[in-house]
């Protein structure tokens, strides 16, 4: 049994991986829009230096929005470290308005350049050095400004000495007004057009050469392209538990811990109920197959099973939780607990619990039992009509002895398989529950991240449900071993 039970929590750790790159691709697909316009850098009548500084403003805050999730870096391999001069000199020729080409695209790529980060330093760097090269320092200068600056969030006073902020706020303050102003006009070449080019470009190389420890590349290239990647990122702060909730102003997790619990328990409740209605009843429906009793039964449970869970929600919550000429509601329509409930004895706590949770858990359960009951039916008439069974019976065997006695068991099976599905299910109906009730757990505090794009805190309670599914996925494996001897004989 318990070699059955370790080959099952390894079999969970793949399985969680796979989930986790799932989330990780989805994550990367709601990358926040890149929006920002590059005309601060131009020089066109309709660029002015206030419109410059919103820009640069705009961008920044944007990186450190991408750099939160690790959406500044590539996804699962960085080769950002290889761009050479000549590589970097196609990327910047390639940014100059030609016709045929939307501008939406060039803007996009421009956005690219800026967001790669130190690793593009070092090329854009040589490019400055060049002489030759006078006309691509106007975009190569933009470029550097946005690639040594750091993004700074407000978890990162967390992460850094009060010393290292202070280094990186004064590096970063450095590079304002490094720009070098240029003309981009369709089909023409970049030209520089800054009267202060001169002193401009002596402050970018005096600044890397102060700095250049930060930004070369080739001592660590070889370590960024699996290392210092968005996926790594990711996966650092989510087992550090760094993953910060931007709407929330706080870690992830902490957010989580307020939440999970409620969740948690109203699934064990729910499941515990649903079992406890569906198996007797199935077990009675069986027993007396083609009666008036067994046919009513079914007609009543496949008509609930095809009620919504939101409509019987709804349903619930304007009929008995609102208030109406008649008198007041029957029972409250948010939370699961008064809020003087902190005062109660624990006696009058747990009834005031129950009191609040008595709808929700129906919504819960309701559609769960009735589909529960209809196979615990179908299987037990399954094994009633076995060889077996007419074996026992033809030995004078009672029908107590032959359905509690034997063919329950067998019958558990599916059961079990059903059991483990039904808690994936349950998760999906959490976020409709909880929603109408105003329950604060986990399924409505996810949708409350997904409204608000909230793509780290999205992750974090996706993560926990799925690690909750997956526990719950285990004790159904473990019921396996309880129910079926062939797994205990060949794992024991």
């Amino acid at each position: 049994m318990l070699a059955y039970l370790i080959r099952r929590v390894l079999w969970m750790i793949p399985t969680f991986l796979i989930i986790l790159i799932i989330n990780f691709g989805i994550l990367r697909l709601q990358r926040p829009p890149l929006s920002y316009e590059m005309s601060g850098g131009q020089s066109q009548e309709e660029a002015g230096s206030r419109d410059a500084e919103k820009g640069q403003a705009n961008l920044k805050n944007h990186l450190g929005r991408l750099k939160r999730t690790g959406n500044n870096l590539p996804s699962l391999i960085n080769l950002r470290g290889f761009v050479d001069k000549d590589d970097m000199i196609e990327i910047l020729e390639d940014l100059q308005s030609k016709t045929g080409v939307k501008e939406s695209e060039r803007y996009e790529q421009e956005l690219e350049l800026m967001i790669s980060g130190h690793m593009s330093v070092e090329p854009l760097v040589e490019i400055l050095k060049d002489e030759s090269l006078k006309s691509l320092h106007g975009p190569a200068s933009q470029a550097f400004m946005m690639c040594a600056y750091t993004p700074l969030n407000y978890e990162d006073r967390f992460e850094y000495s009060s010393e290292e902020l202070g280094e990186i706020q004064l590096r970063n303050k450095s590079l304002a007004d490094m720009a070098i102003n240029y003309t981009n006009e369709i089909d023409k070449a970049f030209k520089v057009d800054d009267e202060n080019y001169e002193s401009k470009r002596e402050n970018i190389l005096n600044y890397y050469q102060r700095h250049q420890s930060i930004y070369v590349q080739s001592e660590r290239r070889w370590g960024a392209i699996f290392g210092d990647t968005g996926f790594m990122v990711f996966m650092g702060k989510l087992f550090t538990g760094k993953l910060w909730s931007e709407t929330k102003k706080r870690y992830v997790f902490e957010v989580i811990a307020e939440r999970w619990q409620v969740t948690l328990w109203l699934n064990i409740f729910s499941i515990m109920i649903a079992w406890g209605i569906a198996i007797p009843l199935g077990i009675r429906s069986a027993r007396q197959k083609g009666t008036l009793e067994d046919k009513t039964t079914t007609n009543i449970l496949f008509f609930l099973w095809s009620l919504p869970s939101f409509f019987i929600g709804s349903l619930l919550l304007h009929h008995l939780c609102t208030d109406s000429s008649t008198g007041a509601a029957l029972f409250p329509h948010r939370g699961l607990s008064s809020d003087d409930s902190l005062w109660y004895g624990t006696l009058r706590y747990l009834l005031d619990i129950a009191y609040h949770g008595l709808l929700p858990l129906i919504v819960l359960t309701y559609a769960s039992f009735t589909v529960l009951s209809r196979y615990m039916r179908s299987n037990l008439l399954e094994q009633l009509n076995a060889d077996y069974v007419r074996t026992a019976r033809a030995k004078g065997a009672n029908e107590d002895k032959i359905v509690y006695g034997h063919s329950l068991r067998n019958s558990m099976i599916t059961m079990v398989t059903l059991g483990a599905g039904l808690i994936s299910e349950l998760f999906a109906g959490f976020i409709i529950v909880e929603t109408i009730f105003t329950i604060p757990g986990l399924g409505l505090l996810l949708l409350d991240a997904v409204l608000q794009e909230d793509a780290p805190l999205v992750m974090g309670s996706a993560v926990i449900s799925v690690t909750l599914l997956m526990v719950g996925f285990l004790i159904a494996d473990v019921l396996y071993a309880v129910v079926d001897p062939r797994i205990r004989s060949q794992y024991g």
